[in-house]
């Protein structure tokens, strides 16, 4: 009896392509760690109502193909999950050169000031994190995020709370690799390969992110989920069908995965004041992107050609404490004014950062839900675009 294929030996390789839909000749897969997938080319079938002197059905045909699935997800620090986030926002990661000049910490003022240069020509903004090297004191060699750009010497900032006063010399910064929404496809080849099998893959090609989840709560590890759509799949039964045939597959990474409890070294926020560190006490947070793509389907072809890009539309779910600082939130239902939300993940592997320029939110007036509960703001809402034309999401990565 042959053995039956078992979920934990199953391998994601996966190729940026170059042409939309189709697998480079050239360069090396990667492997993607996933808790769980749902990858599938789907067919739809419509019953033929041909009348018969049976009665017996004349059948089903195959009268189109969804080619999609989900992939979920531990966020880790890993080049697998950056492009597909690449893949989610229609861009890529942008990267700016190291700074060498000095410069002076205020950890009451929370400020930063530089000897010589200008932030103001510096093309960094409001938001944007850069990391801090070249100090004395290691505490303070770590990422911040800039919250206000005061003057050309002098910017605000949130970071860690062990940083220290200093006046450095041969101080260097850089701003962490940014992503932000754009209009550009970024699309893969993605083969699902059952290893305890002998040779049998699927494999599926123009596959973009359509959606994007992200879920970070206290005690959970942080989660999430791609949708991938695609626009072609084969199933295949010989090694030479496979797209990864005579082709190199990169192990996995090895990244401790983040947890919403000890791996956010601080949140900013504009809820309750002026952009910055805030006392608005977030218990859990969602974030949910959607491309709203929308298949081309033609005559002649089973599975989309491609798919139209809608608007991205991010939506935020937040859950917070009720008390006298965040009791200033309440009236921004009714006004529905815009707030500023950034937060940084960092541990072993790495660093994210996440900044969201103009969030506004709707929710129920707060309540007494029973016996021995805290009073929640359980908060939905939309992530727009800036007052400046800001993306409506900034992914930071080092």
């Amino acid at each position: 009896m042959p053995n039956s294929a078992s979920s934990n030996l199953v391998k994601l390789a996966f190729i940026k392509e170059t042409t939309y839909g189709e697998t480079p000749v050239a360069g090396n897969f990667s492997t993607a760690r996933f808790t769980s997938e749902a990858l599938s080319g789907s067919p739809q079938t419509v019953e033929s109502k041909q009348i018969r002197v049976d009665r017996m059905s004349s059948g089903q045909i195959v009268t189109g193909l969804d080619v999609q699935g989900q992939l979920s997800y531990e966020l880790a620090k890993e080049a697998a999950l950056e492009g597909f986030m690449e893949s989610a926002l229609y861009n890529t990661f942008q990267t700016q050169a190291l700074v060498t000049v000095d410069l002076e910490i205020d950890v009451v003022a929370k400020e930063i000031t530089r000897a010589t240069g200008d932030w103001t020509t510096a093309s960094l903004v409001k938001g944007d994190i850069i990391n801090l090297a070249g100090f004395s004191n290691a505490v303070n060699n770590v990422p911040v995020m800039i919250t206000e750009i005061v003057s050309a010497t002098v910017i605000k900032f949130s970071g860690s709370v062990t940083m220290v006063d200093e006046v450095g010399t041969g101080t260097t910064y850089k701003r962490l690799d940014k992503l932000t929404i754009g209009t550009s496809k970024q699309s893969y080849s993605i083969e699902k390969i059952f290893t305890d099998l002998t040779t049998k893959a699927i494999n599926y090609k123009g596959m973009v992110a359509g959606t994007m989840d992200l879920n970070v709560s206290y005690g959970e590890l942080i989660t999430g989920t791609f949708g991938f759509f695609g626009n072609e799949t084969n199933i295949v039964n010989a090694a030479i069908d496979m797209i990864t045939n005579g082709r190199t597959i990169n192990a996995p990474a090895t990244t401790q995965t983040f947890n919403g409890s000890i791996d956010m070294p601080y949140l900013a926020s504009a809820a309750i004041g002026a952009f910055g560190p805030s006392d608005f006490s977030i218990k859990s947070l969602a974030l949910k992107l959607d491309n709203q793509l929308t298949a081309q389907t033609v005559i002649g072809r089973t599975a989309p050609r491609d798919y139209t890009t809608g608007t991205c539309k991010i939506d935020i779910d937040l859950s917070a404490y009720l008390d006298d600082s965040s009791w200033s939130v309440l009236p921004k239902k009714l006004t529905q004014d815009p707030f500023e939300l950034g937060f940084m993940l960092k541990n072993s592997g790495g660093v994210y950062g996440f900044y969201i320029p103009a969030l506004q939110v709707s929710f129920d007036d707060p309540n007494s839900a029973g016996q021995n509960q805290d009073v929640m703001l359980s908060m939905k809402g939309t992530c727009r675009v800036g007052v400046n034309g800001e993306s409506a999401l900034v992914i930071y990565k080092l």
